[in-house]
């Protein structure tokens, strides 16, 4: 059963704790008050300030474990403060933790477009440009958390990607599974057989390291050319970077679009 007291406690305490340089946003000059807002919590976690303030106030429906996971990032919960939250809201577990080392390091990326992913290409949590250049990441359950599951079963998870290009990435997501050996991989490839397009790769060898360099289609400021590099945490997390050459046409592009994008939230 679901303690809402506890889970509104936590989120509170943690929430009035937290400064907005602490996750990447200005302080601005009207703030009266210390801590982050509700309407701030809630655009980190893409949810509405209407949502997030009922789960303070302790009424509503018992959030998801998407959302939960989001909050627990986004507020830099530790791991045993993280799963303290699951258990206050009923749950036994969520999807992977994201370190506040990381969660820290990602907040002063603010000019590096960067996503912290699970093994099976779940977004965790990304930088205000990685935001700007993909989108927002919504709560999803069951496989469509997934991003390998979404790009060989949604055909709008490839539209940020030229069409040229998406064999080969499809190539990648096949290989990194090959590789893998835990059980939630070879579950996912259950998902996944039966597919043409992934049981054909799927035959193939699994030695096609990852790409460097990224073409990336932002519907706001046409295609940017990034660096690409991977960076691994404990417990298979992968940190991606997407770095633009300095001086460089995308660099301008890349800017841009952050700018568009802190526009767009408010």
């Amino acid at each position: 059963m679901a303690d809402h007291a506890r889970v509104a406690e936590l989120l509170r305490d943690r929430r009035q704790v937290l400064q907005p340089e602490d996750v990447g946003l200005p302080r601005g000059r009207r703030r009266r008050t210390s801590g982050l807002r509700r309407d701030e919590v809630a655009a980190l976690c893409s949810i509405s300030t209407v949502h997030y303030a009922r789960l303070e106030r302790r009424c509503g429906p018992r959030p998801s474990p998407a959302t939960l996971a989001s909050l627990a990032r986004e507020l830099r919960f530790t791991r045993a403060t993280r799963d303290e939250l699951f258990s206050a809201a009923g749950y036994d577990d969520g999807p992977m933790h994201v370190c506040p080392g990381v969660m820290h390091m990602l907040g002063r990326l603010t000019d590096v477009a960067a996503l912290a992913v699970d093994p099976l290409g779940e977004v965790l949590a990304q930088t205000p440009p990685a935001r700007a250049l993909f989108g927002d990441h919504p709560a999803r359950t069951g496989w469509s958390r997934s991003g390998y599951f979404r790009w060989f079963t949604d055909p709008a998870a490839r539209q940020h990607y030229p069409a040229d290009e998406q064999p080969l990435i499809s190539a990648e997501i096949v290989a990194d599974l090959q590789r893998q050996h835990g059980s939630a991989a070879a579950a996912l490839v259950q998902q996944l057989r039966g597919l043409d397009e992934f049981d054909e790769l799927w035959r193939q060898p699994g030695d096609i390291a990852p790409a460097r360099r990224a073409r990336v289609v932002c519907p706001h400021v046409g295609v940017v050319d990034l660096d690409r590099e991977v960076l691994t945490a404990d417990g298979g997390l992968r940190v991606v970077l997407y770095l633009a050459r300095p001086g460089s046409d995308s660099e301008s592009r890349l800017a841009l679009a952050s700018v568009l994008g802190q526009q767009r939230l408010g």
